[in-house]
């Protein structure tokens, strides 16, 4: 039995998906490596503000991971002195994250290594491409966040409601 044109279609840009995805990776892993962090130490570098704090919640939602993940990337940033956490002036329970120094500029040069990457690939693409490739990007983000919102696959709950059931069970809240 030979696959419909739309599920050809869906395997090829699964693997299209796929292999940026990976490219991409591999490029993170080199570049974010010469800064002593990995890529998802970096990302939560990245995600942080410059200057000023955000609260351990708030880093967990933006990263779009759990809050005990979240804690453990954050003890090792702290362990390497590229962040330090600080108590919360109105909510005594409220644990605020910062970057130090040394995570400012090593936030500061992730930006511009990223920067320079993305230079370098678009130097790849013809110039009447550049707007077309874009919009194709977005419209592919904004399909795969509604559909993981949805829950990915059938019978497994969306990811929001997976890490509450996890967290219940592991905690009981």
């Amino acid at each position: 039995m030979s696959a419909s044109p739309l599920d050809a279609f869906a395997i090829n840009l699964q693997h299209q998906v796929y292999r940026l995805v990976r490219e991409y990776d591999l490029c993170d892993q080199m570049c974010m490596g010469q800064y002593r962090v990995t890529a998802s130490q970096g990302y939560t570098m990245l995600t942080l503000p410059e200057s000023e704090s955000m609260t351990m919640n708030a880093l967990s939602v933006a990263m779009g991971l759990a809050n005990s993940t979240m804690t453990r990337m954050v003890d090792q940033l702290v362990y390497k002195g590229f962040v330090r956490r600080e108590d919360d002036n109105e909510d005594r329970r409220v644990v605020r994250v910062i970057l130090t120094a040394q995570g400012q500029e090593t936030r500061r040069n992730l930006e511009q290594a990223q920067q320079y990457f993305f230079g370098l690939v678009l130097t790849e693409i013809p110039q009447d491409e550049k707007h077309g490739i874009l919009q194709v990007l977005e419209w592919v983000v904004a399909a795969i966040e509604k559909v993981r919102k949805n829950g990915c696959i059938p019978g497994i709950a969306p990811f929001e409601e997976r890490a509450r059931q996890v967290n219940e069970a592991l905690y009981g809240k």
